[in-house]
């Protein structure tokens, strides 16, 4: 059997408030009854499924699951590039729902939990879809760059997320987000922004957020993006303007 015939799991064991660690072994035994010939490596801290995959893809394995949350995924996405090409333009990605906030999948109306997971490798259904990529410098000063498949956005969001990762996530997806966020629309303040779309000036001024959109859902749940497509080759952008916090907690629902 050769590898790019074995499926490889990147597993993050600290997604889920930590559940995962725990409960992969049980998910790796349903998968392998059911026929499915899995190897995995599991992740040690931030930054480590970009390498694993990279790894993986170099050694020649085209079928990768991503097996955690929204950020799991997104470094396993940014471990598909090398100097800004695919690795392997022929791998496939699957995601193994198993985080805190689920967002893509909403859009991918994928069903969480092993069963959904399983009956989407029995459909074996494959879909093309679109990658953001963004460029941005770090807190430190440099450059970087990092590809995406749901959301990019500057402002608010950043630091909701950032909040949220920072704590436990035991109550859940939904309420951590929801209570990061009360917290978050309470603290922050408004930034000087500007936005152009192909070279066009859109807005500029003092903004809450400024959201690039392929997926439809950020925050646990919350569709901000609700016309979004992965596959029609554009970007739904949102922006929310100078509102204040009162304003944003009554269109919180």
């Amino acid at each position: 059997m050769q590898l790019k015939d074995r499926w490889f799991a990147v597993v993050n064991p600290h997604s889920a408030n930590g559940k995962t660690r725990n409960r992969w072994p049980q998910y790796l035994k349903r998968l392998r009854e059911e026929g499915y010939l899995i190897d995995f490596a599991y992740t040690s801290g931030p930054g480590d499924a970009v390498e694993i995959t990279r790894q993986a893809l170099r050694e020649g394995r085209l079928r990768i699951i991503s097996v955690g949350g929204d950020g799991t995924m997104n470094e396993v996405v940014n471990g598909f590039f090398s100097d800004c090409q695919l690795i392997n333009p022929q791998a496939e990605l699957a995601i193994f729902s198993h985080g805190t906030g689920g967002d893509f999948i909403r859009t991918l109306g994928c069903a969480k939990g092993i069963e959904g997971f399983l009956e989407i490798l029995r459909n074996g259904k494959k879909r093309l879809i679109d990658v953001g990529e963004g460029s941005f410098y770090t807190n430190s000063g440099e450059k970087s760059r990092r590809y995406f498949l749901n959301v990019a956005d500057v402002g608010l969001g950043g630091e909701t997320v950032a909040r949220v990762n920072g704590q436990s996530k035991s109550l859940g997806g939904k309420l951590s987000f929801l209570i990061g966020s009360i917290i978050s629309i309470l603290s922050y303040h408004n930034k000087v922004m500007k936005c152009e779309i192909d070279g066009n000036l859109i807005c500029q001024g003092r903004l809450n957020s400024i959201m690039v959109a392929n997926g439809r859902y950020i925050g646990g749940g919350m569709m901000i993006a609700p016309q979004a497509r992965l596959d029609d080759g554009l970007f739904d952008i949102v922006i929310l303007g100078d509102l204040s916090p009162w304003t944003i907690l009554r269109h919180v629902p």
